[in-house]
Order: structure tokens, then C-alpha cells, then sequence
């Protein structure tokens, strides 16, 4: 269905009206199904403490950050917050436990404090800071903390939710949304509060995508899946999955999701197993005659070659980029394997995504 356009595609706001902050991520990244992308360029705190990196995460609505309080296994590798050493922190009530699923759990104290972004004003944010973990996959995590973009507007205040707090305090003006774009060659991405920085998209290929009401999973962007399906040398095609909810997860690495969609996919891709879906050098992805994959959003298909689904999480070696995720029946996500072919727009008010095809 094409819908509408709004107004932020006919009519955009200028860079200095909107947040711009850089996105990194390392060469290689863990196995652990979290997103590479994270952002060094928040402090939090007076004076501001300038050392956590932040992941932007569309696929929740908490943001957090590691505490000097939590003394755990799991909290070791990551740069931490000490809120005794900001004047601008306060206490906002008792412990708190926080479940993330089959991820895990933090233990968390609420709390408000200032974020520093560049070239703005602090900006007074409820957040929750960690105290504990409990789950070996906080700490793989490459950042040391989260902001959350959930797909709702929260009805009970306070909230932590970053871009309702950058409208109320009149950071963003026009636009309640928030995009990104990452280019994997160069090393170097962006995500935008309140614009889009069309210099990095191709205008002709803006697909405007309705969201779906998915009532069990509030936080997630999801968007209809028409097809999923692999593309081979010979010019044979095979389908995988048709008409699923498609969740759209800066939060996520990786395919993940229900394990009949997961073994569906990896059936096609692996030849019912016969090609591996773990390679070490000296052999390569493309020694193997994976398919390119093709995603069909909104009669728009989406290419995918194998080099894309492939992670690499070292030097010499490659894993496939699908994962089982428990408690996740009938849903479907990916995260930066996709995220970083496409631009993307996330949109509160219309409840629509923006996909785009890069420049670069």
C-alpha cells in the first residue's frame, strides 16, 4: 500500500535543527546477537562523565547505564557511571528488577540525571542505573549502556524514554523521529533526533511502511514481512518465510526470532546443512554457493548477499548470522546485518517506518 509521504520527506529540517550523533562499531563483533553500532559522543552527569558508550535501541524502551555500584562478573568490561561524582544526579526510588527475556536481567536503581549531547544544552532524562546483571550476555556487550527508542509513546511519566524528552525540553521541533545510517566500508554512521540527513539516502528509493499493532510486544517496530526468500547462482529461487511481523532492531545484530522461522531460513541457506554455518580461514563465505537473500517490504526487494549475513568475529572466522530466540513464538527481527544495507526512518507520529537505499 503506498501511503502518504510526510511532511519530514517533502519538507526537511536543516542540520541545525535536528541531533546528529556519530555511530562506531568494531571491525569484528561478538557472537552474542547484540548491535556492533553504539555512540561515545553522550556524556551524563555534572561535570560530565564522558567515557560510556551508548547503543541507540530500537528495540526497547529503557535506557540505562552501567553503575560503579555493580561489582559483577558481567559488569567488568564495561565503562561505568559514578553518580557520586555528579551534582546533578538524583535517587528516584528503591531497587528495581528489569527482565529482558531470554537476554537476561539488571538489577536497577531509578534514577534521573543530565545528558550532555554535542553542541546542546543538558538534557534532564529519567534513566536506570545498573547494578547488577544477571545473564553472560551483558557482559559481551560492546556498550555500556542502552537508550531506548520504543515504537509507542509511554502514557505514564516519568519516562525514559529519550525522544519524549527531547520533544518536552524542545530539542527536536518538528519531527518526533529518529533515523540512521550506517556505512560499513568507510567505518562511519549516524543516527538523527528529529531529521533525516538526505545527503546519505537516494530520494528515489524512500519506501514509506506502515507498522504493525502488535499488542504482546509494544516496543518493537514491526512491519509485514511479505517474503523472504533465496536467490541462487543458477537463477532458481526458493522461498523461506512469507507474511511474518518483522521487528526492525538497532538493538539486535542478527536474525532472531520463533525457531521454526529460523530453521526455515537456515534450511534454505545451508542446503539442509550440507555448507557450514561457521567458516574458518583460510576458507571463505564465498567459497560456498550461499544465496543472496531477498527481502520483499511493501512490494520493495531488499538484497542481501551472503557477505551480509555472514558476521565476522575475528580475523578468521565468520558464523551465519541467524540465532534461535526463546520466548519469541511468531516473531521475527534483525538487526545491523540488515540496518546497515538501508536508511532508516523511525517514526512516532505516523506509526510509519522509512526505508531508503544508500548513497554509499
Amino acid at each position: 500500500m503506498k501511503l502518504k509521504p510526510p511532511k519530514y520527506l517533502t519538507n526537511p529540517v536543516g542540520a541545525e535543527n535536528y541531533i546528529s550523533l556519530p555511530l562506531q562499531r568494531p571491525l569484528y563483533e561478538p557472537d552474542n546477537g547484540a548491535t556492533p553500532w553504539y555512540t561515545d559522543a553522550i556524556g551524563i552527569g555534572t561535570p560530565s562523565q564522558k567515557n560510556i558508550r551508548f547503543m541507540i535501541d530500537t528495540g526497547t524502551k529503557n535506557t540505562w547505564v552501567t553503575s560503579t555500584l555493580c561489582t559483577t562478573d558481567a559488569c567488568a568490561p564495561h565503562n561505568k557511571f559514578n553518580a557520586e561524582n555528579s551534582t546533578s544526579y538524583q535517587s528516584n526510588g528503591s531497587a528495581e528488577q528489569i527482565n529482558f527475556g531470554a537476554w537476561g536481567s539488571m538489577t536497577i536503581n531509578p534514577s534521573t540525571d543530565v545528558l550532555i549531547f554535542p553542541k546542546e544544552t543538558p538534557l534532564a532524562v529519567d534513566f536506570d542505573l545498573s547494578t547488577n546483571y544477571n545473564g553472560s550476555q551483558f557482559k559481551e556487550l560492546i556498550a555500556d549502556g542502552g537508550i531506548g527508542i520504543p515504537s509507542h509513546m509511554p502514557t505514564v511519566m516519568p519516562s525514559s524514554t529519550l525522544v519524549l524528552n527531547l520533544l518536552q525540553q524542545k530539542k527536536i521541533i518538528e519531527y518526533t523521529i529518529a533515523s540512521f545510517w550506517y556505512n560499513r566500508k568507510e567505518q562511519v554512521g549516524e543516527v538523527v533526533f528529529g531529521g533525516i540527513n538526505f545527503s546519505m539516502l537516494d530520494e528515489n528509493t524512500i519506501n514509506v511502511v506502515n507498522t504493525l499493532d502488535f499488542p504482546s510486544d509494544k516496543e518493537c517496530w514491526l512491519i509485514n514481512l511479505q517474503s523472504m526468500n533465496g536467490l541462487f547462482h543458477d537463477g532458481s529461487s526458493e522461498n523461506m518465510l512469507t507474511n511474518v511481523a518483522f521487528a526492525l532492531d538497532t538493538g539486535s545484530s542478527q536474525f532472531k526470532g520463533d525457531p521454526d522461522f529460523i530453521n526455515a531460513c537456515k534450511k534454505v541457506i545451508t542446503k539442509n546443512g550440507t555448507y557450514p554455518e561457521k567458516i574458518i580461514a583460510p576458507a571463505t563465505v564465498n567459497d560456498y554457493p550461499y544465496p543472496t537473500l531477498e527481502l520483499v517490504i511493501n512490494g520493495v526487494a531488499y538484497l542481501l548477499p551472503p557477505e551480509k549475513y555472514f558476521i565476522q568475529v575475528s580475523e578468521t572466522e565468520w558464523h551465519l548470522a541467524f540465532h534461535f530466540l526463546d520466548d519469541c513464538e511468531n516473531e521475527f527481527l534483525v538487526g545491523t546485518t540488515f540496518l546497515e544495507t538501508v536508511c532508516t526512518t523511525f517514526d512516532f507520529d505516523n506509526k510509519y517506518i522509512v526505508l531508503a537505499k544508500p548513497k554509499f
